[in-house]
């Protein structure tokens, strides 16, 4: 079979069957399901949390760089997107976190990404500190609710995940089901934080009233 890409040379390989469907896609579903990430992003470009959008669409054209051509540079593009993505998820709860965090760890990634236990291995680290940094600015109703969407499409997806590696079987893409899950998952994770940004914005503006009845400020 002629590889459109070259030789595979990703860490991790799917189940999907390669070039089945097109001659320049490697893996067609799981690159088409892709795009969902960017239909998240495209959400956020619309709220005061800009910077996930862009961030959630590295995510997204990651994937679909990885699923399509199933080369090392497609992958580095997805899980450097996603690690990047989850360190500034960290950083808006604890904000004074230095940059050169987030650095150091894509520098480790990079030295070890031909082994996809270390990605594993930091990705998990992050996802685990990141859950319990969220549960310091659940201060709504509605907070708690995108929470628990996060959780249930995470739980499910990563199942999916697994059956996927395991290559369960064929009859079902459970990868794809992975990407719809983990989009669910990201859209209400990411929910999360602007309820925060928003509980913050009121917060301010009591202030911002209280001084200026005060004749605090000019």
């Amino acid at each position: 079979m002629d590889k459109y890409w070259g030789e595979f040379d990703s860490s991790v390989i799917f189940c999907e069957d390669k070039y089945n469907h097109s001659t320049y896609i490697a893996e067609y579903f799981n690159t088409i399901s892709g795009m969902l990430y960017l239909c998240i992003a495209c959400y956020f470009f619309t709220t005061k949390l800009k910077k996930y959008g862009v961030l959630i669409s590295l995510v997204g054209v990651g994937t679909i760089t990885l699923h399509g051509t199933l080369r090392w540079y497609g992958q580095w593009a997805d899980e450097m997107a996603m690690m990047t993505l989850m360190f500034f998820y960290i950083k808006d709860v604890y904000y004074d976190i230095n940059l050169e965090y987030c650095v150091i760890i894509l520098g480790i990634y990079m030295n070890f990404y031909d082994n996809y236990n270390v990605f594993l291995f930091l990705f998990g680290f992050m996802l685990i500190y990141q859950y319990r940094a969220t549960l310091l600015i659940l201060k709504s109703k509605k907070a708690k609710y995108y929470l628990n969407m996060y959780n249930i499409s995470m739980i499910l997806g990563g199942v999916c995940w697994l059956l996927d590696r395991a290559c369960f079987t064929k009859s079902i893409n459970f990868h794809v089901l992975w990407h719809i899950l983990s989009s669910f998952g990201m859209y209400g994770g990411t929910q999360v934080y602007h309820e925060h940004r928003k509980d913050l914005d009121k917060a301010c503006y009591k202030i911002v009233k209280w001084a200026k009845k005060k004749k605090i400020l000019n």
